[in-house]
């Protein structure tokens, strides 16, 4: 709805200027503070230390002794041997590695990232009013899938990738990843990569870059041509995502499958951009910039928009468990059963099932809580410490086969030495432009937006 009359941009503080040498600076310390924190603590727990010497068995799966040896020494073990051998096959690697919370932190804020992009999409292909006072943000923090691009290459060399995936070197013996091993293929596992990522930089860095050269030229048609693209981009976001969550996170144990995994990463990502949005905003406000453009309004839509992604991620969670628990196939409920085997990997599930969806539902339902700053920060705050914790979740309890809880202090360090690099990368992605993109035609109805 559109009521009363809009102001003059031009009297309101709209640029980043100074503000960027201070995001800069705070990146750069907890960048500093993560590294040195890692490599500290990392040493004192030992998550440099060479990995144990292997087995016979894996070390002929990854080609450190003849196969045909491997074979001959098989076929002479005892058949309750064999059988004893078939039994204690996974489809993961069980030892920890410091590539784990360095996988961990990469999704997390990945996820928010690809949510930016999807909000950015589904902006034009909705044609909305309200979000364009806050859309230039969404395109500025959806740019970092660059930087996230070059955070995860180390990820993708031989031997991070041999640490975290069995399928890379899978046990000769197993028949599971032996079917799937025309997908799960390392060439084609980059390739794969390598086109999810051309494909939100191309979105990503396309709309931002329209959308800048409209503050300029006042093009009409941009709008527009963004809106005609718009439904492409939505479909090539699904399929990318999509397949990125299968390929970085359902991978990590190969015998495990979810046809609805990538659905539960993309309500993750949306309701943690949400989050995200929402600190940037009050910051930025707290620092004199938008103060005017962007009202109680806005920001109660954007809580609007955490509280609908809160209950749409519980749903999906609810209809991967209940699906996959009910089918009671093996190979779907060990993912599960493992996550339930410590007391501790129980408490994180039911941690997920109140903090994630009940303590914010019941948070989130208030219009007033939404209008608030200081209250909405909390609950930004917390929906992003959940993120964190789903990743965690995912990644963390193939370690030990969910016999032990693996946490270490690098799982935070690194985390907080990410962010500093992220917060780098969204302060050169904001600066050196209007953080509103003041002449979108939409513009006027977004300023004077209330909700009914």
């Amino acid at each position: 709805m559109e009521h009363g009359s809009t102001f003059d941009l031009s009297t309101e503080n709209r640029t980043l200027g100074s503000l960027s040498g201070k995001l800069i600076g705070l990146g750069a310390v907890l960048a500093a503070f993560g590294l040195v924190g890692t490599l500290l603590l990392g040493m004192l727990e030992g998550a440099f230390d060479e990995a144990p010497a292997q087995s016979p068995e894996s070390a002929a799966s990854h080609g450190e002794s003849d196969p045909a040896t491997a074979a001959s020494a098989a076929q002479q073990q005892h058949p309750a041997a064999q059988e004893q051998h078939h039994e204690v096959i996974h489809g993961f690697v069980t030892e920890w590695s410091i590539w784990h919370p360095y996988l961990v932190s990469v999704c997390f804020f990945l996820t928010m990232t690809l949510g930016a992009l999807f909000f950015v999409l589904i902006h034009h292909v909705t044609n909305a009013g309200w979000s364009t006072a806050v859309r230039r943000i969404a395109e500025g923090v959806s740019r970092n899938v660059v930087l996230l691009a070059l955070i995860l290459i180390p990820i993708v060399t031989p031997g991070p990738m041999g640490q975290l995936y069995k399928w890379f070197h899978p046990d000769p013996a197993d028949e599971i990843i032996a079917v799937k091993a025309s997908y799960l293929d390392y060439d084609w596992f980059l390739l794969r990569l390598g086109c999810y990522f051309l494909i939100w930089t191309i979105l990503a860095w396309g709309y931002h870059r329209s959308s800048v050269a409209q503050d300029r030229d006042g093009d009409v048609s941009r709008t527009s041509r963004m809106s005609s693209f718009s439904p492409l981009g939505v479909l090539l976001f699904a399929l990318t995502i999509t397949f990125a969550a299968y390929d970085l996170l359902m991978s990590l144990d190969a015998h495990w499958f979810s046809t609805i995994f990538g659905v539960y990463i993309f309500a993750g990502s949306v309701l943690s951009f949400h989050a995200l949005l929402a600190l940037i905003i009050v910051w930025l406000q707290a620092n004199g910039r938008l103060t005017r453009a962007i009202t109680d309004e806005h920001m109660q839509d954007i809580g609007k928009m955490m509280f609908a992604f809160t209950v749409f991620w519980a749903y999906i969670a609810f209809s991967q468990y209940m699906l996959l628990w009910y089918a009671n196939i093996p190979e779907e409920t060990i993912w599960f059963l493992r996550r339930q085997s410590t007391w501790m990997w129980g408490f994180w599930g039911w941690m997920l099932i109140i903090g994630r969806f009940l303590v914010p539902f019941l948070f989130l339902m208030s219009r007033h809580i939404k209008r608030k700053r200081l209250a909405i920060t909390i609950g930004a705050l917390w929906m992003l410490a959940m993120q964190w914790a789903d990743m965690y979740y995912l990644v963390m309890p193939q370690i030990s086969d969910g016999q032990h809880f693996p946490f270490k202090m690098v799982d935070v360090t690194i985390v907080l030495g990410m962010a500093g690099v992220y917060i780098i990368g969204l302060a050169l992605s904001l600066r050196g432009h209007s953080l509103i993109a003041e002449r979108d035609p939409r513009m006027p109805e977004s300023l004077a937006f209330e909700n009914a």
